[in-house]
């Protein structure tokens, strides 16, 4: 399994730094990777363990933060209704001691269920290097799926952005159509879609320079 969080290597200490000429811009960029980053070009604080020793990570995906809010709205009401509860009724007939142990069972499967869906976005990671695309998605807490193609498998690739929300924030999906046993690879609400597409198309066409 690819380790994406996997310590840089001492000996390896050159920074990727990758130059596309577009009719936009050209892009030469070097990112930290920070702890909520869903963007990252050329981050040089990272590999995974499968990493060969001349490939370079280029891009570091994950769905747009503001794809949390659903989960947090709900994360926050369930840790409030307790308030409103015990605020406009009454609950005496329960014994004390019943009432404190359903608040501590409500809390804490309200934390779980919180930390599920934060882990779940944290880990659900996509990876362009200069010489493959690997798609880590943790649907649930106990199960995940890898994917990877090769640069040089990748026969179409296109972005899509609907809606007034995605547009204003600038992120949506990247479809990625492959010539082998994986027929396609989806990079799912990622920021800035145009750009990440830009710059695949620029790797399969040789012009990004490490």
């Amino acid at each position: 399994m690819p380790d994406i969080f996997v310590r840089p290597q001492k000996e390896n200490k050159s920074l990727v730094e990758v130059s596309l000429d577009s009719p936009l811009e050209k892009i030469s960029l070097k990112h930290p990777l920070k702890f909520f980053s869903a963007f990252a070009l050329n981050p040089h604080q990272i590999r995974y363990e499968t990493q060969e020793s001349d490939e370079k990570i280029v891009l570091f995906l994950r769905r747009h933060f503001i794809t949390n809010l659903g989960w947090l709205i709900v994360s926050v009401c369930l840790f409030l209704l307790p308030l409103f509860v015990f605020s406009f009724s009454s609950l005496s007939f329960i014994p004390y001691a019943f009432r404190f142990m359903g608040l501590i069972a409500w809390y804490l499967l309200t934390f779980a269920f919180a930390f599920e869906r934060f882990i779940s976005w944290f880990f659900s990671v996509d990876i362009v290097t200069t010489q493959r695309i690997i798609d880590v998605s943790f649907p649930s807490i106990l199960y995940k799926d890898i994917s990877e193609t090769k640069i040089e498998h990748i026969q179409d690739i296109s972005s899509k952005t609907g809606g007034f929300i995605r547009s204003v924030l600038n992120y949506g999906d990247v479809l990625i159509q492959t010539a082998g046993t994986l027929p396609e690879l989806n990079f799912e609400a990622v920021p800035f879609p145009s750009k990440v597409t830009e710059i695949i198309n620029d790797l399969m066409s040789g012009k990004g320079e490490v």
